[in-house]
């Protein structure tokens, strides 16, 4: 996990931080030194590639959190690679439903201009297939489709 010396750090208990970054660029390929890190998007419509599952390994994690509700952020798994698992969308806790709403595989999870502050994506590998999960107060604000 990055170390994390300065003040944008999350601090989880017991000196345990884990670091926290604005992604403002149009498009970012994450590594496998990003494992562990908290992502915040939406200021700017976004691109961002995840590293392959041989180079992310197994125990890779990242989280991404809607901070600004401006444009879509896109994160794609490159090649063959797979995320499974889904996110749970729904109005205010009205009709929550489950995205993909089938169960498949899929390569692309977008959080659209409709997600909120506070909406979120959680990725981990299991240095075969990441796995997502993931929540939104807006129905269908983050999507889970094939590539």
């Amino acid at each position: 996990m990055p170390s994390c010396p300065g003040t944008n750090c999350l601090n989880l208990g017991g000196n345990t931080r884990r670091q926290v970054e604005a992604i403002t660029a149009g498009t970012r390929t994450l590594t496998g030194v990003d494992s562990g890190m908290i992502f915040t998007v939406g200021a700017q419509t976004t691109a961002i590639t995840l590293p392959t599952v041989a180079a992310a390994g197994n125990g890779w994690f990242v989280e991404f959190w809607v901070n600004n509700e401006t444009a879509a952020t896109t994160i794609t798994a490159p090649g063959t690679d797979l995320i499974l698992g889904h996110v749970v969308t729904g109005a205010d806790n009205a009709n929550r439903q489950i995205n993909p709403p089938t169960v498949i595989a899929t390569e692309v999870i977008t959080l659209t201009t409709s997600a909120v502050n506070g909406d979120w994506v959680r990725l981990f590998c299991d240095g075969t297939n990441y796995f997502i999960s993931g929540d939104s107060r807006v129905t269908d604000a983050i999507t889970c489709a094939a590539e």
